[in-house]
């Protein structure tokens, strides 16, 4: 038997202008195009109070919509050269004229879509995807119908529809479809019928379903129960008693790609639907050319693939989410979610309320190399970024030789001699910051009490305006008689030889470079040193904010927030006020709880917009307690894991997401960031 060409039988849609198409049988289409909700805004699995509250206000937008509307759902997602899947939401709705209202697109926009009009090019890639790329070209493909599929040019399409209504559970029932790492289309339509018929039919229905025996009477579909009786009754009072409506659906998923590929593809899509009985998603065989033709936008509805459903229902089945965030702007960090699809993550989004986060995983979970990630992406997007990082072994020294920067290894010489610098170049003054040197040195422990530092600026005071020196502040301290001033003489003996230290011009210039890193890993022998030093460096990297010379900075303290834990106030100060110098900073940690202090492990939560958790960076308990997190980000907090060298995860939160990110590093970037000797393994 000769096969005959279809191509010029399958579309006969056609874009007209901006939102509006005109279908085959010449009636028009309002017609939308956006980005699907993030599942992240809700709980997982969809079980929880936000959630419930979406769902039933979709469920009463749905029931508002006017008697004999005709529309259609299509998702489709497609893979992006720079990595990752992209999925596109359209929504095609029947009107009686060009300017026609559309219920659905003041529906999409009451729930936050952000439903923008369907341009050409939106409209030509959704039919390429199905058709192939002549379809950019303005040409057809040469369309055959074989057996069990669909053939245009090379490419087989597969299709696949809803046979019965899945009975497992509602909510979400489809998400595993709409969310499969695979490209394909997903076509939902559905219209309402005249509700006064419906609700005749229905009473009828219970009529004779009470008058008979079950086992006799006329058999009505059954929605959602396997009692004929009982689903009227159901049915009946949820449209009388809750309002709902009832429509008419019909659900199918279009395959494109090689036969073998297609095959695997639609195994997958099969097993990810089950419910009781024939309920599920099932190939088609012989009925792949009809159903794909009843689902090309502005064809006629194949009635045999038609189901009944209520709105509260319909409300489960919408293809509106999806696993990913893309609420802050775009960036070079190449990101996915746990399905594949492109994610944004910005420290610099702007959006954000700050600029400031932390990040906590343990040892090996990948927090050098997620931030080597951030540094690099923040370089790309904005090549005058200012860095300065505050390190404990080394681990950016790559990408600061990469880029050019300068990479201060600190000794105790070297530390001594800043320290000597600033007391020379920084004037005494009643800002704090000497307070908290004097107390750094002296030990910044509970020995230090309010009287001691009642002392410390009783002693500051008569040096206000003038360099300091640590001889003739431990002179003045001993003429003193009470006990407070004696044991702070005492502490600070130590220290007298920093006055006649040489200065260390280098470390203070290198603030002032675009790339500058720090390594405190020789001064971890002399904490009280240690914490002085990045004290000093801190003041005067903020002091140096001020001039305005770079479009942004940021600033990493990686591993050594403890240095602060006896000075949180520098450090919450600097956390509140470096946003208006273009400024951020990102703190990051093993464990949160490594934090100490509750009270200082809040501050930084608190004025963190960004929070990020890879592997083990804290207990769920402590994340409840301690910052009363919700019981599904704890969930999404605690679920991260990693796959090395081929992805590594983590958990990002905020204000506007809440959301597992993927981190796929190319060989390039691997070893650029990468702080371990481990290779990329190749096709793993």
């Amino acid at each position: 038997m000769t096969k005959m060409s279809l191509s010029h039988a399958l579309v006969q849609t056609r874009w007209i202008s901006e939102g509006l198409i005109e279908g085959a049988d010449g009636k028009l289409m309002r017609a939308f195009e956006f980005e699907p909700l993030s599942a992240g805004l809700f709980e997982d699995d969809f079980n929880g109070p936000l959630s419930d509250g979406f769902f039933q206000k979709m469920s009463d937008l749905l029931t508002r919509l006017p008697n004999y509307l005709d529309a259609q759902m299509v998702l489709f997602r497609t893979r992006e050269e720079m990595g990752g899947l992209l999925t596109t939401l359209l929504c095609f709705e029947r009107i009686d004229k060009s300017t026609g209202y559309s219920h659905l697109g003041a529906a999409f926009t009451e729930l936050r879509l952000s439903p923008k009009p369907l341009g050409a090019a939106k409209w030509n890639r959704y039919l390429s995807i199905l058709l192939g790329p002549k379809i950019l070209a303005n040409g057809l493909p040469d369309v055959v119908w074989e057996k069990d599929s669909v053939r245009a040019d090379d490419k087989t399409i597969r299709v696949l529809s809803l046979t019965e209504l899945p009975q497992v559970s509602w909510k979400g029932c489809l998400q595993p479809v709409f969310e499969m790492d695979r490209e394909f289309v997903a076509s939902l339509k559905f219209s309402v019928p005249d509700r006064k018929a419906i609700r005749r039919k229905l009473e009828t229905k219970r009529r004779v379903s009470h008058a008979l025996s079950v086992s006799t009477s006329l058999e009505v579909r059954n929605i959602e129960s396997n009692s004929v009786l009982q689903s009227s009754e159901e049915t009946l009072e949820r449209i009388l008693v809750s309002k709902e409506s009832m429509f008419e659906m019909s659900f199918a998923l279009m395959i494109v790609g090689g036969d073998e590929e297609t095959i695997e593809a639609s195994n997958e899509f099969e097993k990810a639907i089950s419910g009781v009985g024939n309920a599920g998603i099932y190939q088609e065989r012989v009925g792949s050319l009809p159903v794909f033709v009843s689902h090309v936008p502005g064809n006629k509805i194949l009635r045999i693939r038609t189901l009944p459903i209520l709105s509260d229902n319909l409300a489960h089945l919408l293809p509106v989410m999806c696993d990913y965030s893309r609420a802050n702007d775009e960036s070079s960090l190449p990101l996915q979610s746990r399905n594949r699809e492109r994610s944004h993550l910005n420290l610099f989004s702007s959006e954000n309320l700050n600029f400031n986060a932390f990040i906590c995983g343990a040892t090996g979970a990948g927090k050098s190399f997620l931030m080597n990630a951030i540094l690099s992406s923040l370089l790309k997007d904005e090549p005058n970024t200012r860095l300065c990082i505050f390190d404990i072994g080394g681990s950016y020294r790559k990408i600061v030789a990469s880029s050019g920067g300068t990479f201060q290894k600190l000794t105790v010489e070297k530390a001594r001699g800043l320290i000597s610098s600033y007391l020379r170049q920084s004037l005494v003054s009643g800002e704090g910051t000497y307070r908290a040197l004097l107390e750094t040195l002296c030990g910044s422990g509970a020995h230090i009490t309010h009287s001691h530092r009642v002392a410390i600026d009783d002693l500051l005071r008569g040096f206000e305006g003038e360099s300091l020196s640590f001889r003739a502040l431990v002179k003045v301290a001993k003429e003193k008689p009470e006990r407070f001033y004696q044991d702070i003489a005492h502490w600070l003996k130590p220290h007298v030889r920093l006055d006649d230290c040489d200065e260390s011009l280098d470390l203070t210039s290198a603030l002032s470079a675009q790339i500058t890193a720090f390594d405190f890993k020789d001064l971890e022998a002399d904490p009280i040193l240690q914490r002085t030093t990045i004290l000093i460096l801190s003041q005067l990297l903020w002091k140096d904010l001020a001039n305005g010379r770079f479009p942004r900075t940021e600033v990493v303290f990686d591993e050594v927030w403890k240095f602060f834990s006896q000075t949180s106030w520098l450090l919450e100060e600097m956390y509140r006020t470096f946003r208006k110098y273009k400024a951020g900073i990102v703190s990051i940690t093993q464990n949160l709880a490594d934090y100490g202090d509750e009270a200082f492990a809040k501050m930084i939560f608190t004025c963190s917009f960004t929070k990020i958790f890879l592997q083990n960076g804290a207990n769920g308990e402590y994340l409840k307690q301690t910052f009363d997190m919700t019981e599904s980000d704890i969930r999404r907090a605690l679920s991260v894991t990693s796959k090395k060298p081929v992805y590594s995860e983590f958990f990002a939160l905020s204000s506007s997401m809440s959301q597992v990110f993927r981190l796929y590093p190319t060989q390039e970037f691997y070893e650029l960031a990468n702080t371990e000797n481990v290779s990329v393994t190749k096709g793993a």
